[in-house]
C-alpha cells in the first residue's frame, strides 16, 4: 500500500541585489514575468521612486532596498556643470543661463529623462500597469512636482501617482509617527517636524548648506593645497615633479565625489585660536571688492591657516588616481593626487558654521527649528531627530551633529551670564538693571530657553549615542534600524507601498479633468484681460503699451482679474489631506 503526500506550495523569495532565486524558481524571476498567487509583494501594483535633484533612486515596494540608483544627470567632465536635474530657482540652472523659461523647460525634459529611464531600464516594467509613488521633499520646487505629474500621466500613462513627503516616510522606516527630520540632501539641508505622520510644514526650516556647497569647499581646498604628481611623459624620463596649486581641469566632478567618499570624515569640535577673530576680519575685509579668483585663495589661505597650522590634525595623507586633464594625453599611465589629513578631517566644518557667507549651520538651524515649535512638542523633537540625506553619510556625521547641539544647550562660563545667587525684588532699580543686562546680551544666549531639555537630546540612528537612564532607554539615541541615511526615506516609502498608506493619490481620470479646468480657467482669463486692456484703451484714449508712468486710470484697480499660470494644475500640496 502507498501513500502520496501533497507536495509543498511554491515559495517565492524577494529579489535583491545580495539574494538569489532558489533553481525551481528562476525561470519565474523578473519583473515583467507573471507572478503566481501568493507572491512576492514587490511584484505588486505599485512602484516608488525618490527623486532628487542629482541621484535617483528607483524601485518595487516591499524590497529592502532601491533595484536602481543613478545619476540625475549625464555625466560632465567640465568642473560643475550639469550638477543636478533641477534647482530651487529655474534660472539657475547651468544651462538656462538666467532665463527662466528656459531653466523650466530644460528641468522637464530631465525629469522626463530620468523617468523613462527609470521604468524601461532600470525596471523594465510597463508603467501603465503600476502606481506610482513618489517621495517629495519639504521644499521640493512646485514646478518640478508639476513636471513629475506631466511626465508620468501624459507621457507615461501611469493609472494613479501619490506624492507623498519624506520626512514622513523616513520616521515610518523607523517606527516613529513623531519626530524632527533633518534631511541633508544636494541642493539644501531641510529641518522639519512631524507630529502624528502630519509635517508642520510651516515649522519648518531650510539652509543652502548641503553636498553642493561641501563640494564647493572641498574642491577649494583641493585645488589650492592638494599637491598633483603627472604621470611619467616617457620610459626614459620617469621623473614625476609636483604640480601645486592643482589644474582646474584634474578636478571633475566625479573625481570630487570620489574623495569625498572615500577619504573625507567630520572631525570634532574644533577650537579657534584666541587671535584669529581679528585675522579672519582683515583677510574677508576688501572680499567684495576682488574679483573671484583672489577671493578664492585669500578665503583658501584663511582655512589653512585655521586648521592646517593649528588643528593638531592626525589624519594622514591620502593619494588618489586622477586621469591628467585634456583628455588624450601623451603622458603614460594616470598621475596622482595627494589630499592632506587635514582637508579630508575639516573639509566638512562649512556645515557646522564655518560658511563665507554666513549662513545659519545645520545644529543652528535645528535648534531654531525647535524654538519655533510649540512648547509642549520641543521635548519629543529633541528627543527623536533622524538623519536623512546622502550627504550626511559622511563618517562622524551624527556625532558630530549630537555634540554640536549639545554645546549649544550648555549655559556660558559664569563670566557671561548671570546664573544662580539672590533674586532682587520686582520693581526694585537692581531688578531692572539685572534685566537690561539680560536684555542686552540676548544674542549671546539665544537658546537659553531650551537649555534645560539638554538631557532630552537624542538622535535617533545615532551610532554611538549617549548611555541614558533605564527607563529612558527606549527613547534615546540609536534606536532606529541600521539603514543608511541615504535611505531612510526609500525604506519608508516601500513600506507604505506594501502596507498601501501612502499619501492621497492622484488617478489619471483626475488629473485629465485638473488640466481640463485649468485650460477652461486660462482661456476666460485671456478674455477678460484682453477685455480690460480694450478699456483702459477706451478710457485713456491711447493704447497701453503707450501709457507712461504716473498715467493709470483710477477705478480700474478693482476690475483686475486675478493671474493664471498655464503651468500650475497640482494643489497646494502644503494643504492637502494629512496622511493616513
Amino acid at each position: 500500500m502507498s501513500s502520496s503526500t501533497a507536495a509543498p506550495p511554491a515559495t517565492y523569495t524577494t529579489p535583491t541585489k545580495r539574494a538569489g532565486f532558489s533553481s525551481a524558481t528562476t525561470a519565474e524571476a523578473g519583473p515583467s514575468r507573471a507572478r503566481p498567487a501568493g507572491a512576492s509583494p514587490a511584484y505588486s501594483s505599485r512602484r516608488h521612486s525618490l527623486p532628487g535633484s542629482r541621484i535617483w533612486k528607483v524601485g518595487f515596494s516591499g524590497e529592502p532596498e532601491p533595484r536602481s540608483v543613478f545619476w540625475s544627470t549625464s555625466s560632465s567632465s567640465e568642473g560643475e556643470a550639469e550638477t543636478e536635474a533641477w534647482s530651487l530657482d529655474p534660472s539657475l540652472i547651468s544651462s538656462a543661463r538666467g532665463d527662466r523659461a528656459e531653466g523650466d523647460r530644460l528641468a522637464g525634459i530631465s525629469v522626463l529623462r530620468n523617468l523613462r529611464k527609470a521604468f524601461f531600464e532600470c525596471l523594465m516594467t510597463d508603467p501603465k500597469a503600476r502606481k506610482v509613488i513618489v517621495l517629495e521633499n519639504t521644499f521640493l520646487p512646485r514646478y518640478v512636482k508639476e513636471h513629475i505629474a506631466q511626465a508620468l500621466f501624459d507621457n507615461l500613462k501611469v493609472p494613479s501617482v501619490a506624492f507623498t513627503p519624506s520626512s514622513v516616510l523616513a520616521l515610518a522606516a523607523c517606527g516613529r509617527i513623531t519626530g524632527l527630520v533633518v534631511d541633508c540632501g544636494w541642493l539644501e539641508t531641510t529641518v522639519t517636524p512631524v507630529y502624528h505622520s502630519r509635517p508642520l510644514y510651516h515649522l519648518a526650516r531650510s539652509t543652502p548648506l548641503a553636498g553642493r556647497a561641501l563640494h564647493r569647499r572641498l574642491r577649494l581646498l583641493l585645488n589650492h593645497h592638494a599637491t598633483y604628481y603627472p604621470p611619467p611623459a616617457s620610459l626614459g624620463n620617469l621623473a614625476r615633479q609636483p604640480v601645486k596649486p592643482v589644474p582646474p581641469g584634474l578636478l571633475t566632478d566625479q573625481l570630487i565625489e570620489r574623495i569625498l567618499a572615500e577619504g573625507c570624515f567630520v572631525g570634532g569640535i574644533f577650537v579657534p585660536r584666541a587671535d584669529e577673530t581679528d585675522e579672519a576680519m582683515d583677510v574677508d575685509l576688501d572680499a567684495e571688492q576682488e574679483n573671484a579668483e583672489v577671493q578664492a585663495r585669500r578665503e583658501a589661505g584663511r582655512l589653512a591657516r585655521r586648521y592646517a597650522d593649528n588643528s593638531g590634525s592626525s589624519a594622514k595623507d591620502m593619494r588618489f588616481r586622477a586621469t591628467p586633464p585634456g583628455g588624450s594625453s601623451k603622458a603614460m599611465g594616470t598621475g596622482t593626487l595627494v589630499v592632506p589629513g587635514w582637508v579630508r578631517e575639516r573639509a566638512s566644518e562649512i556645515l557646522f558654521g564655518d560658511a563665507v557667507d554666513e549662513d545659519e549651520s545645520i545644529p543652528g538651524l535645528i535648534l531654531a527649528c525647535v524654538l519655533k515649535c510649540p512648547i509642549d512638542l520641543r521635548a519629543a523633537m529633541l528627543s527623536n531627530i533622524l538623519v536623512t540625506g546622502g550627504t550626511s553619510s559622511l563618517p562622524n556625521w551624527i556625532t558630530r551633529l549630537r555634540v554640536s547641539i549639545l554645546q549649544s544647550l550648555f549655559p556660558p562660563p559664569s563670566g557671561l551670564s548671570e546664573h544662580g545667587g539672590a533674586v532682587p525684588l520686582h520693581g526694585t532699580p537692581e531688578a531692572r538693571g539685572k534685566e537690561t543686562r539680560e536684555w542686552r546680551r540676548r544674542g549671546d544666549e539665544p537658546y537659553k530657553t531650551l537649555y534645560g531639555l539638554a538631557g532630552k537630546v537624542a538622535i535617533l540612528n545615532d551610532p554611538a549615542p549617549l548611555s541614558g537612564d533605564a527607563h529612558a532607554s527606549a527613547s534615546r539615541g540609536g534606536s532606529a534600524p541600521w539603514w543608511t541615511t541615504g535611505l531612510m526615506g526609500w525604506v519608508g516609502g516601500s513600506l507604505a507601498g506594501a502596507l498601501k498608506t501612502s499619501g492621497p493619490e492622484i488617478m489619471r481620470e483626475e488629473y485629465d479633468m485638473l488640466v481640463s479646468e485649468s485650460l477652461a480657467r486660462g482661456e476666460v482669463w485671456y478674455e477678460a484681460n484682453d477685455a480690460a486692456l480694450a478699456e483702459v484703451a477706451a478710457t485713456a484714449g491711447l493704447d497701453l503699451e503707450e501709457m507712461r508712468p504716473g498715467m493709470a486710470m483710477q477705478g480700474l484697480e478693482a476690475q483686475r482679474k486675478r493671474g493664471w499660470d498655464e503651468g500650475r494644475v497640482l494643489g497646494d500640496w502644503t494643504r492637502g489631506a494629512a496622511l493616513v
